[in-house]
């Protein structure tokens, strides 16, 4: 059961990584998500999948989400240096600091329409 519940999580993970390279369609994508859109992919992440946890590093300035023992951003998984859990004041500072340069409601809109059994929760 718990395998189950592993495999659900990393798949959702994958799942919204391959929709976002076919919903931009272009070489370099992900610096979308590595220059103001890190926070917009982990709290859509987050949304999706129990237990993570939004995690943010001051120093270089990312967010990534902590998931299965591990640190993911666009990439992948990360190293975890200078990561800690998001306060909920870091999460209003990235709010209002890391802007994605993307419409992030078409996007949101797409990942749920191809998302499996739309905005399915990956427990």
């Amino acid at each position: 059961m718990e395998k189950q519940k592993i495999w659900r999580r990393e798949e959702y993970y994958r799942r919204t990584l391959e929709l976002l390279e076919a919903y931009f369609a272009v070489d370099g994508w992900k610096k979308l998500f590595l220059n103001g859109g890190c926070y917009w992919l982990a709290k859509f992440l987050h949304r999706g999948i129990r237990g993570s946890v939004i995690m943010i590093n001051r120093v270089e300035e990312h967010c990534a989400l902590a998931f299965q023992q591990g640190l993911y951003d666009v990439t992948g998984k990360i190293p975890a240096g200078n990561f800690h859990a998001a306060s909920q004041r870091e999460i209003c500072f990235m709010e209002k600091n890391y802007i994605p340069r993307f419409d992030t409601q078409k996007t949101e809109q797409y990942l749920y329409e191809n998302l499996p059994d739309n905005r399915t929760v990956a427990r």
